[in-house]
């Protein structure tokens, strides 16, 4: 896995929190989403925020500190097909998925990345459906299209990639 911190993006999808409720593991997707915006903070990882239709579905969840970050306001289910989401990713070419749903925004967002030429990594443990079935069926289905899956200590590590980067200590805190 190309884990380069300078070319990476983290994505967070749609974590608005009206969605909250209906979402099987919301308090730890949550929790995992915090803290890979934590660590994308201090290692100065590129972030853009996702909002599907928040019209009706509000805003992202305002428990999440998301700091600087680019946001994109989309009716597609995919992210990639809203005319402002290549460009928020400047010339990244790694991009880290988390938020929900699993099996739908973030499924359709990684499949369309994958097939414009990004390696794109799906955050396992940060990621989430209404039902658990619905999850595992995408992560399955991602993984055998070419999508990279892993969970959140993994991707924070590989942006560091050695106990010796600058902010190993600062980051590792966020994770104990």
């Amino acid at each position: 896995m190309n884990n380069n911190a300078q070319n990476a993006t983290l994505v967070v999808v749609d974590m608005q929190a009206k969605l909250a409720p209906a979402m099987s593991e919301y308090t730890h997707l949550r929790a995992q989403v915090q803290l890979l915006l934590s660590a994308s903070h201090c290692l100065d990882i590129h972030c853009v925020v996702t909002e599907q239709y928040p019209e009706g579905l509000g805003p992202t969840d305002a428990q999440l500190k998301i700091g600087n970050a680019n946001y994109i306001t989309k009716t597609t289910f995919s992210a990639a097909q809203h005319k402002d989401f290549e460009q928020a990713l400047g010339s990244h070419q790694h991009i880290y998925l988390c938020g929900m749903e699993s099996h739908v925004c973030v499924y359709f967002t990684a499949m369309d990345l994958l097939a414009k030429g990004y390696t794109v990594s799906v955050i396992a443990d940060a990621v989430c459906s209404r039902k658990q079935e619905n999850k595992q069926w995408a992560l399955l289905q991602l993984r055998q299209a070419g999508v990279q899956v892993c969970s959140a200590e993994t991707a924070i590590f590989g942006w560091m990639h050695s106990c010796e980067h600058p902010q190993f200590k600062e980051v590792l805190a966020l994770i104990k």
